[in-house]
C-alpha cells in the first residue's frame, strides 16, 4: 500500500506581527517534499535535521530492498528501526488483513508508486497474488524469513515513524515549537507565540477551500486519498491503494484524515481506515481514541470520534 502524497495547508507560519519569527525549510526526502517550520533562532540545526531524516530513510529503504531481493527461506537481517516498523505493521494487519504491506507484490505490477502505469497481464496478477500475504513474512528473533517471493512496501506507516523519530530528535535539541510536514504526514509540537498553528485539510474537489481547519498541539495528522496516484485504462479507475484480502485496488473514499497522538499512528490508521467500511471505522476510532474526517466519493464530509473538538472556531 502506498500512501497518497497529499498537501496539508499550514497557515500562519510567518507573520509580520509575530513576536518571534519562524522559518520554513524545504527539502526532498522519503519520496516527497519535507517542510520543517521552526523558530528562526534554531535555523542552524536544519541541515543536521535534514541529515537525520535522510539517514533514517536510507536505512529503511535499504532494508526494504534487502527483503524484496532476498531468496525464499533465507534469513534476512534488518535494522532495529525496520523491525519496529514491521511490528507496527503487524498491529494493523491483525486488526484487518486488508492492511497488508505485501500488497506491493501486486500493485508494483501496475507501475505503482512511480509509473509507468498500466494494467498487467492476468497471468502475472494471478501469480503475484499467490505470493502475496503478510503472514508469509515471518519474524524470528532478529531476522525475517520470506515464505514466498513476496514484495514489501512499509510506506503506509514508515513515513509517520520517521516523522516521530525526527520530532523526538528535535526535542532533544531543545526545539519545542515546530511543524514537520512530510508530504501530508504532519506533526505539530507546541505553538507559535502561544497561538495554534492552524492546519487545513486539502479538499480534492476545491483545493482553495479546505475540508476542515484544525488546531492541534503535540499531536499528528495524516491523510490517505485516492486522487494523487491513479490512472484510467479501459474505463477502469485504478487507485494506488490495494487491499490485502483480494489484493485488488480499492476506491472506497476520496480521502480519510486521522488525528492521533503520534504520526505513525495517524499514518497507519489513515491507510487502514481507507480500506474499511464506515461502521468499522467508527468502531475502531472509538476503541483507539483517534479522530477521523472522511470525504466520500459522493462529496459528503463525515466527521467521526470527536473530530469537531479540534476544529478552529
Amino acid at each position: 500500500m502506498k500512501k497518497a502524497v497529499l498537501t496539508i495547508i499550514v497557515c500562519c507560519i510567518i507573520s509580520a506581527c509575530s513576536k518571534e519569527k519562524f522559518v520554513t525549510y524545504h527539502f526532498f526526502s522519503l519520496g516527497t517534499i519535507i517542510d520543517i517550520t521552526i523558530q528562526e533562532k534554531y535555523a542552524d540545526y536544519l541541515p543536521e535535521i535534514n541529515k537525520y531524516i535522510n539517514q533514517l530513510s536510507y536505512i529503511i529503504l535499504a532494508d526494504e530492498k534487502k527483503i524484496n531481493t532476498a531468496p525464499v527461506n533465507e534469513k534476512i537481517y534488518i535494522s532495529k528501526e525496520t523491525i519496529e516498523i514491521y511490528k507496527k505493521s503487524i498491529f494493523y494487519y491483525n486488526i484487518s488483513h486488508k492492511y497488508d504491506p505485501s500488497s506491493y507484490t501486486v500493485s508494483s505490477l501496475y507501475g505503482f508508486p512511480e509509473g509507468k502505469y498500466h494494467i498487467p497481464a492476468e497471468k502475472d496478477i494471478i501469480n503475484a497474488k499467490s505470493n502475496a500475504g503478510f503472514d508469509k513474512l515471518v519474524f524470528n528473533n532478529n531476522y525475517l524469513i520470506k515464505k514466498s517471493s513476496l514484495l514489501i512496501d512499509f510506506s503506509a506507516n514508515a513515513k509517520g515513524y520517521i516523522v516521530d523519530k525526527t520530532a523526538e530528535y528535535m526535542k532533544n535539541l531543545s526545539i519545542d515549537n515546530f511543524i514537520i510536514n512530510a508530504g501530508g504526514d504532519l506533526y505539530i509540537s507546541g505553538k507559535k507565540n502561544k497561538k495554534y498553528f492552524n492546519t487545513g485539510i486539502t479538499n480534492p474537489d476545491n483545493k482553495t477551500m479546505p475540508l476542515s481547519i484544525v488546531n492541534i498541539e503535540n499531536m499528528a495528522l495524516a491523510t490517505s486519498g485516492n486522487y494523487e496516484r491513479y490512472f484510467i485504462e479501459n474505463n477502469k479507475y485504478i487507485n494506488h491503494i490495494f487491499e490485502g484480502v483480494t489484493f485488488e485496488p480499492v476506491n472506497n473514499y476520496k480521502s480519510v484524515s486521522v488525528i492521533a497522538e503520534n504520526t505513525e499512528k495517524a499514518d497507519g490508521f489513515a491507510t487502514l481506515f481507507y480500506l474499511l467500511d464506515m461502521n468499522d471505522i467508527t468502531n475502531y476510532c472509538k476503541k483507539f481514541n483517534i479522530a477521523v474526517l472522511i470525504l466520500t466519493n459522493n462529496h459528503k464530509i463525515v466527521k467521526l470520534c470527536n473530530w469537531e473538538k479540534y476544529e478552529k472556531l
